[in-house]
C-alpha cells in the first residue's frame, strides 16, 4: 500500500473518530445539564410516585378479585376430601364386583330361565 494511500485511511477513519469524539462531549455536556436540572429531580420523583399508584392498584386488585378467600379455600378442600372418599368407595365396589364374576354370571342365568319358561308357556 503507498504512503499516500495509507494517509488517507489514517486521515478518513482520524475524521469519524473526531466526530465520534465530539458527539460523546456533546452528549455528555447535554446529559450533566439534564441529571443536575430541578426539572429531572421532579420528574424522577413523579414517576416513582405513578410507580407505587400502580403497584397499589395491581396489588388491591388481585387481593379483591383474583384471589379465593379463606373460607372459600376451606369449602374447596372439603369438597376434595369428599370427593377422594366418595371415590374410594366406588374403587372398593368395582373390585368386590371383579372379584366375583363367576357367581354374578350364575345369579343372571338363574334369573334369566324362569322367565323364558314363563314366556313359552304362553
Amino acid at each position: 500500500m503507498s504512503k499516500q494511500k495509507e494517509y488517507a485511511e489514517m486521515y478518513y477513519f482520524g475524521y469519524f473518530k473526531k466526530l465520534y469524539e465530539s458527539w460523546e462531549e456533546s452528549t455528555n455536556k447535554m446529559m450533566d445539564v439534564w441529571m443536575n436540572s430541578p426539572f429531572m429531580d421532579r420528574a424522577v420523583e413523579k414517576s416513582s410516585e405513578f410507580k407505587d399508584y400502580i403497584h397499589g392498584f395491581i396489588e388491591q386488585t388481585l387481593e379483591t378479585r383474583c384471589s379465593p378467600q379463606k373460607r372459600e379455600m376451606g369449602r374447596l378442600v372439603d369438597i376434595i376430601d369428599s370427593l377422594e372418599a366418595k371415590i374410594a368407595e366406588l374403587e372398593q365396589k368395582i373390585a368386590s364386583l371383579e372379584s366375583r364374576p363367576a357367581r354374578t354370571a350364575a345369579k343372571r342365568a338363574a334369573a334369566k330361565k324362569p322367565a323364558r319358561k314363563a314366556k313359552e308357556k304362553k
